[in-house]
């Protein structure tokens, strides 16, 4: 089962380290390190799946040569406590294959460290089959065609850290929908996810070692990770309802090995596992369903149905509600606040017409900013307030919401991106919310990230309920239609590949949450 795992660490000559012998170990390769004169030979080092340099474009060659790499990253630093490189550990999903894992830790790298400007020297190891990992070695420093340039104080922080965090479960998620896996992980603390168990402790060796011969401070991790285990399986005993909650927040439907995975390392011992096991199968919250040809039979929890309905209703309820349509109408025969081709206009026209859900889906190549733009502008004339959001950072900007900070009223227009990544819970919180407010929300989300998903998320059921109605005129000669097939089901995506037209796209089938909303 998919865990989160990101750990962050500075590689320092204050501890007696050298990223060349760091390099090395890590690539499974032999090289010469200059600072000390002395070879760091990892050749016979089994384990190393991948070794890859990424740099930004523009660098020297010599940038692409580990051995020159980091040799001139060494010279680059004078000090005897010099900070060398970063560090970076994260866990691989098992769900995926090596080349699902190693697309992911690249677009991750690009995305988060390489666009930033740094260098990322990248191993992927897979001697583990249960714990598959990935670390990285970044640089500190601005690179330029003589070496090396001042420290990049801006990668620094609190800040940067939380958003590698984040950055690598959105990246994890996309990547294991993409593959067609229901399950996500979380980069948030067990409090912040609302699960009332105690963290478990990383112990880096098998349990299976559990036994006296090894160092004190292993041995002592042991004794507190079974500590911690016990004390979950006490309250999972007495609560199997914090089982499925977990479970439901990591995905929407389970099997009854994905609940044996889940409790195998949360509980001490076979007794109390068979207990937990026993409370949560025979708990009233469990509801199975139906079973799908010859699979293995799948459960969900009560509250996550309940959910599910509440999503419905809260989108009926919300699409059928007046108040916001504001169409613009020029002052004095002003001119419009923009011109836009007829396929853009009809989706303007669809963002402003009554109605306080709208839902879209945006190919790559369709300008949607110029379009919230004039709706911004139309909007904004009426005297309204447009909040932006993306799903990375809804949970926290809810949290604030909850807490009286930037409430939303009815006022508001809600624009949340990115929506294709949300689960049915925090999707009919944000409705909750807007519902309460009696504010407008548009969800709008990446139509090329929902085709590559072999399971359709919420927002596929969203895009059926109230997305872009169909044309009622017959297609135009640049294919002009307003729905996508998808799996056969037509489900309304923008697609304006064409100056004024939209086109249909595909996106494979599947089942999101066991069912249909």
């Amino acid at each position: 089962m998919a865990i989160y795992h990101l750990t962050a660490t500075v590689i320092s000559r204050a501890r007696g380290q050298s990223v060349v012998a760091a390099a090395a170990y890590r690539s499974g390769t032999r090289l010469r390190d200059e600072w000390y004169g002395a070879v760091h030979h990892h050749a016979c080092r089994r384990g190393t799946a991948h070794a890859e340099i990424m740099a930004p474009p523009g660098v020297p060659d010599w940038v692409h040569d580990r051995e020159a790499l980091w040799n001139r990253v060494e010279s680059a630093e004078r000090r005897k406590d010099s900070q060398l490189a970063r560090l970076i550990e994260v866990g691989l999903p098992k769900e995926l294959t090596h080349d699902e894992s190693l697309a992911l830790v690249r677009h991750y790298v690009a995305t988060t460290f390489v666009s930033q400007g740094m260098i990322a020297d990248l191993y992927v190891r897979r001697d583990d089959t249960n714990n598959p990992s990935a670390q990285v070695l970044l640089t500190m420093r601005d690179v330029t065609a003589a070496g090396f340039g001042p420290k990049a104080r801006r990668w620094n922080g609190k800040a940067s850290l939380l958003e590698w965090r984040a950055a690598w479960a959105e990246r994890a998620n996309e990547h294991l929908a993409r593959g067609g896996h229901a399950i996500r992980i979380d980069h948030r603390t067990l409090e912040a996810q609302q699960i009332e168990l105690a963290p478990s402790r990383r112990l880096g060796v098998a349990r299976a070692n559990d036994d006296s011969s090894l160092p004190a401070h292993l041995a002592g991790r042991i004794a507190e990770q079974r500590q911690i285990a016990h004390h979950n399986g006490v309250a999972m005993v007495e609560d199997p309802t914090l089982v499925l909650r977990a479970l439901t927040l990591q995905r929407a439907t389970f099997t009854l090995q994905d609940l044996g995975d889940f409790l195998r390392y949360r509980t001490d011992g076979a007794e109390q596992f068979d207990a937990v096991y026993d409370a949560v199968t025979h708990c009233g919250e469990l509801v199975a369903l139906p079973a799908i040809d010859d699979k293995a039979a799948r459960f969900t929890s009560r509250d996550m149905i309940d959910a599910e309905k509440s999503l419905k209703a809260r989108l009926e309820a919300l699409a059928s509600r007046r108040g916001h349509g504001n169409a613009f109408q020029p002052r004095d025969g002003g001119p419009a606040l923009v011109t836009l081709s007829p396929g853009r206009q009809r989706a303007l026209d669809y963002l402003l017409s009554d109605g306080d859900a709208k839902a879209f889906a945006w190919e790559d190549d369709v300008d949607e900013d110029e379009i919230l733009s004039a709706a911004r502008q139309v909007w904004e004339a009426q005297g309204l307030r447009v909040v932006g959001v993306h799903s990375r950072s809804l949970e926290s900007r809810m949290d604030d919401w909850r807490e009286g900070r930037d409430p939303l009223t009815r006022t508001c227009v809600l624009l949340c991106d990115g929506v294709e990544m949300l689960g049915v819970k925090p999707l009919e919180k944000l409705l909750a919310f807007a519902d309460k407010a009696r504010a407008k929300v548009v969800l709008f989300g990446d139509a090329t990230r929902l085709r590559k998903m072999k399971l359709r998320p919420p927002f596929h059921h969203v895009l059926l309920q109230i997305g872009l109605p169909p044309t009622p005129s017959p297609p135009t000669p640049f294919g002009e239609t307003a729905r996508a097939q998808l799996g056969g089901v037509t489900v309304p995506i923008f697609d304006e590949r064409d100056r004024d037209a939209e086109r249909p796209a595909r996106v494979a089938d599947g089942v999101a949450c066991g069912k249909d909303l």
